[in-house]
């Protein structure tokens, strides 16, 4: 009896074909719009058969989980230099952002200090899906529990304030975050 023939081999080259239309730029773009469709769609679907509340503590842990997954792989691939300080960590953190969705984000960064810096976000794509959906009251902030995620893997010691519990444009308030960073004491691994 024959083996059947393997059709993918050809059907990769025609695919490999169709997929060469696109440009790295909408490549990307389509990449993170899959991306942040599965991110709303998990975040109902969790909401709905556990509630806010829950799904907001397991998306603050997840979103902490794969910051540190994405920055290790991200410095590695890059060979980012090795975070010994607040200008480090901020150029680290805009690699970081301009790598996995620059637009999703419209923020200012600023230092407050020798060891500190701010972020000061004015549009937020898990704000603007949470109003688009209608669960602000009491939606909580991933965003913040990602860098947090950053912040751990690249080895720096921090404190931010205020938490990540809620969402702060949620609560009508400006989403502004204060990082206070302690003296690097470990690499990245």
């Amino acid at each position: 009896m024959d083996s059947p023939q393997d059709l993918r081999p050809a059907l990769g080259e025609k695919a490999n074909d169709i997929l060469s239309r696109l440009s790295p730029g909408e490549r990307e773009a389509l990449l993170v719009k899959g991306w942040l469709s599965h991110d709303a769609r998990w975040f109902m679907a969790v909401a709905t058969e556990c509630g806010l509340e829950v799904t907001n503590r397991v998306n603050r842990i997840a979103a902490h989980e794969v910051g540190k997954v994405e920055a290790r792989r991200i410095a590695r691939a890059l060979l980012l230099p090795h975070v010994s300080g607040i200008d480090d960590y901020l150029v680290a953190q805009e690699v970081l952002i301009g790598l996995l969705g620059p637009d999703l984000l419209d923020y200012s960064v600023s230092k407050v200090g020798d060891d500190a810096f701010q972020v000061c976000v004015r549009r937020c794509f898990a704000f603007d899906n949470a109003t688009r959906a209608g669960v602000t009251d009491g939606f909580g902030c991933g965003i913040f529990a990602r860098i947090t995620g950053w912040l751990d893997a690249l080895g720096v010691t921090y404190e931010l304030a205020p938490s990540t519990e809620e969402c702060l444009r949620a609560l009508g308030q400006e989403c502004i975050h204060t990082v206070a960073l302690e003296p690097v004491t470990r690499e990245a691994s």
